[in-house]
């Protein structure tokens, strides 16, 4: 059953590739710090660059062996992905790809590497346990004809802030000013863009916030005074109804909200 599953999600990235040979020269060093920071990271994370079209991990970061506790990182790939999915996610996790490859297709060239995807599930270590990891998704590099050749992906493990074994929804996440859409309906061919609960500051301050950094340290990271960090940080807190740090992270994972 695994491999059917497989093979099905094959046939969706080479839909979503377009066809390309994905031998577009990778030299995207900045681009790649770039969308790093689009991340959210609140745990251990590991991350790789994917060529879709060639089905090949190109780059595999070394925290991935330490984290999912293998012998060789070069263990991980799209396959071992699939083989150690827990396997009430596995449904999930197709549906939610083939959404994914819906949404990208009607995009425009120039608007394909201003998303981000996220959704989490459940992946089996070596040492046969299972941890809660969000995965977030960019696109690092496309052909002219917005062909998707190269993503990065971030997993992190979220198992300390997960409340429920319930899946968290998928979310298209709009980067530069694009729209987003929060736990979209995956068997819903209509797509309606969500409203924004928070400005683009309240978000950068949020994104800071859940890191670690006290409003000082804000404050002098976004040159603004002390009184203005606090004045955000009430409204943020009251907009998510949070009333510690811990709150806002569950939250702002139930709800992809970064």
């Amino acid at each position: 059953m695994k491999l059917i599953k497989f093979d099905e999600m094959k046939k969706t990235w080479f839909e979503i590739s377009k066809s390309s040979d994905g031998n577009v020269d990778p030299t995207f060093e900045l681009e790649v710090h770039k969308k790093l920071l689009n991340i959210f990271q609140v745990g251990d994370y590991y991350y790789y660059i994917f060529n879709i079209p060639k089905l090949e991990m190109e780059y595999i970061s070394d925290s991935t062996a330490e984290i999912l506790k293998l012998k060789d990182k070069n263990m991980f790939s799209v396959q071992y992905i699939f083989e150690n999915m827990h396997p009430d996610d596995t449904r999930s996790f197709l549906l939610n790809e083939r959404k994914v490859t819906e949404f990208f297709s009607k995009l425009t060239p120039e608007k394909v590497l201003k998303y981000k995807v996220s959704y989490d599930y459940r992946i089996k270590k070596a040492d046969g346990t299972y941890i809660w990891v969000l995965m977030q998704t960019t696109t690092l590099q496309t052909d002219e004809n917005g062909a998707v050749i190269r993503v990065m992906g971030v997993q992190t493990d979220i198992s300390h802030l997960k409340t429920s074994n319930q899946i968290s929804g998928l979310s298209f996440i709009g980067l530069d000013g694009e729209p987003s859409y929060y736990n979209v309906d995956v068997e819903d061919p209509f797509l309606l863009p969500s409203q924004e609960l928070f400005t683009g500051r309240e978000k950068e301050i949020m994104k800071l916030i859940i890191e670690g950094f006290t409003t000082q340290e804000i404050a002098v990271k976004l040159s603004r005074s002390v009184h203005t960090i606090n004045t955000h940080r009430k409204n943020i807190f009251q907009k998510t109804e949070s009333k510690t740090i811990a709150d806002l992270v569950a939250n702002c994972l139930k709800n992809n909200w970064i």
